[in-house]
């Protein structure tokens, strides 16, 4: 087997310094093949990485355009020793093997299994990848073979390699408190060559933005992670006194500084009527007054004792506003332009608005609408479309122009849901997400939301807005508030009609009713992680593809990306292409990609990176989506060869 292998200037390597890439073909020389059979003779004239005294006492590395070979000779080597390679030639990432001084391995060499870490940095935590078919051991040397394709590496990769024999500190290579040795991969002489690499896909769900729980903003302590969380408001507590808005006291309350501080953003919900246990209103005390002053009916108190329809609401008592009053009307119209202005900005966390106000909970409902005995509206009057239209406007006046930082979400589709004077497109949510009946019944969710449905009071036919995901988000609740009712939703048949919802509806996220109170490793977590990873988006890196050395002055790279969930990503946050020096970016793209229209499927990007000022070296190529808020990375794809800093490694490249 003939290998194209650089020779090292001097001892430079053994203290893990590479070639400048301009010196690549002339250090470049052919040696004799090498074949994996315990005789050392064929690593003749290819330099030590690294020597010690112990009884492992030379270590040193080869690569072909197909595998990479390790060396280790020594004298009296046990049967336990252990190969160590840092593939992305950071210390950072990977595993934090003891005794040197750093190591960051992401591959671990034991006898003939290659084995991927998993883990933290720090726990012991690896999978097995491949079983070597070329492998020796004996006292005297251990020889490797191991396949650049399992390692996903290419030619002009930087390497780190260690050894350890016997789990010994003093039997090591390098010895310990040092740093692992260098190897740079050597690569064919036509420079036109094009590598395709590719990443190795993680099987798991991520805690990625916009997506996932959504649990209440009124709690801090949840076991599963979480990136966004609720925040239901009542115009009492937002509006004590008339014209002035107690910001601060419903932020302190729903803990935005500790979420904001956390990278969690928020889903607002401003409501007028939330049914409790006990006689209260959710208007402020001044404007049921002024209603009085004016004559008119400030609204209707309930108290409502009955199960309803199975959805444990036992016992709801409130106050349903008048929602026909021009004061009420009026005075909506200004609580809903302070909330937007209040939150036009990235120093709050704010994402979502959920239009809300009108009904209980702000659900667009006043249901049940007649009394124990019969009586008639008696748990208030839900308004007429010419009315109600009047509250959503305030929504579409307000929040129009700031949809790069908050968009905006109703439960039902009505027809200023997608068609209006301030070309605002918004997304939906279903508040019984997972329940059969209230998704396919000819009034449920999701068959009004693509058919139209009638309100059951007024009779009043509202239009269909057929995938509106392909533009907005889907998002929901779970069904029923106890815990019960979410284990129910999250196993056996209540498993598969929350998967055949999602499938059908897009949905991104979940709240505040949702699994992230319950326990890590809980007997659902299996069928958690499935529905995670499936709603909202999910990316993965497929391939990518580059020249193996720069000629010009820019590269092009290649990327295909595949969405495997059900819904795009919500903002269009830029996604970068970077090549890095060390931990250093060196320079950038911004790939003209809109990740907000990255539906399921797979997509392939093409640009290129300008080089002109690069010097010559090995640079590495990574990827990452970028968060504006804060100029990094901000969204993890659901593949390995993941940086400390959250973008992603493609491969190498030599200039």
């Amino acid at each position: 087997m003939k290998l194209i292998l650089f020779r090292l200037i001097m001892s430079l390597a053994i203290l893990a310094t590479v070639l400048p890439a301009a010196n690549f073909k002339q250090a470049m020389a052919e040696a004799a093949g090498i074949s994996v059979d315990g005789s050392t003779n064929d690593w003749d004239g290819i330099p030590e990485l690294s020597a010690n005294a112990g009884t492992a006492n030379s270590l040193k590395a080869a690569n072909d355009d197909t595998n990479l070979y390790l060396l280790v000779k020594g004298a009296g080597l046990s049967s336990k020793g252990n190969f160590w390679i840092n593939a992305d030639n950071n210390s950072a990432t990977g595993y934090k093997a003891y005794g040197w001084e750093a190591s960051g391995a992401e591959w671990l060499v034991e006898s003939t299994s290659l084995y991927r870490y998993t883990g933290n940095g720090t726990n012991w935590s690896w999978k097995h990848v491949a079983s070597l078919s070329q492998f020796y051991r004996s006292g005297a040397a251990v020889e490797a073979a191991v396949a650049l394709a399992h390692l996903q590496l290419n030619a002009g990769s930087t390497i780190r390699v260690g050894y350890i024999d016997n789990n010994s500190a003093a039997n090591r290579l390098p010895a310990a408190k040092k740093l692992l040795p260098a190897f740079a991969l050597s690569g064919a002489d036509n420079e036109s060559e094009t590598i395709t690499s590719y990443p190795e896909e993680l099987d798991s769900p991520l805690n990625n933005p916009f997506k996932g729980w959504a649990p209440s903003a009124k709690s801090t302590r949840y076991p599963q992670q979480h990136k966004l969380v609720y925040a239901g408001v009542t115009w009492k507590e937002l509006e004590p006194e008339k014209g002035k808005f107690d910001f601060a006291a419903i932020e302190k309350t729903n803990h935005f500084d500790y979420w904001n501080s956390k990278g969690v953003k928020v889903v607002l919900r401003f409501i007028m009527d939330s049914p409790k246990g006990q006689p209260h209103r959710d208007i402020p005390d001044w404007l049921y007054n002024e209603m009085v002053a004016a004559g008119e009916s400030p609204g209707t108190a309930y108290q409502d004792p009955r199960e309803k329809g199975g959805m444990g609401i036992g016992n709801n008592t409130g106050f349903s506003p008048n929602y026909n009053s021009p004061i009420v009307i009026d005075n909506h119209k200004k609580v809903i332009q302070a909330i937007a202005d209040r939150y036009n900005t990235n120093s709050r966390p704010v994402a979502f608005i959920q239009i809300g106000s009108l009904g209980h909970w702000g659900e667009f409902h006043t249901w049940p609408y007649n009394g124990p005995n019969g009586e008639k509206n008696y748990t208030g009057v839900f308004p007429k479309n010419e009315v109600s239209n009047q509250y959503i406007q305030h929504y579409i006046d307000a929040f129009s122009g700031k949809e790069d930082k908050m968009q905006v979400l109703i439960r039902r589709s009505v027809g200023l849901a997608k068609s209006n004077n301030k070309g605002m497109v918004m997304g939906m949510f279903n508040d019984v997400f997972g329940d059969q009946r209230s998704f396919d019944s000819s009034w449920g969710w999701y068959k009004g939301t693509q058919e139209g449905y009638s309100d059951g009071v007024n009779a009043e036919k509202q239009p269909g807005h057929p995938d509106f995901w392909n533009t907005r988000i889907s998002a929901g609740e779970f069904y029923g508030g106890s815990s019960g009712k979410i284990a129910a939703l999250t196993d056996g048949s209540g498993f598969a009609e929350t998967m055949r919802q999602t499938e059908l509806s897009k949905v991104s996220w979940l709240g505040p009713n949702s699994p992230a109170s319950l326990a890590v490793g809980n007997e659902l977590e299996a069928n958690m992680n499935l529905l995670k990873k499936r709603m909202g988006y999910h990316f993965v890196l497929q391939q990518a593809s580059y020249p193996a050395a720069i000629s010009g002055d820019s590269l092009q790279i290649a990327l295909k990306v595949e969405n495997k969930g059900v819904q795009h990503f919500p903002f269009s946050w830029p996604l970068e292409l970077q090549l890095r020096s060390g931990d250093q970016v060196v320079a950038t793209k911004r790939v003209d990609a809109d990740l907000a229209k990255w539906t399921t499927g797979t997509r392939t990007v093409t640009d290129s990176i300008d080089v002109k000022l690069l010097a010559s070296g090995i640079y590495e190529i990574t990827v990452a989506i970028i968060n504006p808020e804060t100029g990094t990375p901000g969204v993890d794809f659901a593949n390995t060869g993941r940086l400390a800093d959250g973008a992603f490694k493609l491969g190498s490249v030599t200039k």
